[in-house]
């Protein structure tokens, strides 16, 4: 792999483990005012609070659990992604070398068309963007 992918995995990995924090963070937020709710309640069911509060932090840690498990997949599928990207750009990187050493004219127009295509779909995007 190319250290341009590994930043890109290593981004990856901080984001899926900021994702993973935040959803700990959300779930560990969800539970505690569960609790502080349920605590509320306490004079007019006090035996009940126990069993809701565990209901809801044994919800929080599924809620945790499912989040990690996701962005783990999420984390897995990206990276597979970058593979195949990354493959895939050799591949082409070497036709095209082999094409330039064939005909180097027709790669460099194929280069300044596609260049042109390009601009002009970039154009269009900031056109579209700008539009009132």
């Amino acid at each position: 792999m190319t250290d341009a992918t590994d930043k890109k995995i290593d981004d990856l990995d901080d984001r899926v483990e900021e994702a993973v924090e935040n959803a700990k963070a959300a779930a560990d937020a969800a539970a505690d005012e569960a609790g502080d709710r349920l605590a509320d309640l306490a004079d007019a069911a006090s035996h009940t609070i126990g069993t809701a509060t565990a209901a809801a932090s044994e919800a929080a840690n599924k809620a945790t659990a499912a989040a990690s498990d996701t962005a783990s997949q999420a984390k897995a599928l990206a990276a597979d992604a970058m593979d195949d990207a990354g493959e895939f750009i050799d591949d082409a990187a070497d036709w095209i070398e082999e094409k330039y050493r064939d005909n180097p004219a027709l790669v460099l127009g194929i280069a300044a068309a596609v260049g042109a295509v390009l601009l002009v779909g970039i154009g269009a995007i900031i056109r579209a963007i700008t539009r009132d």
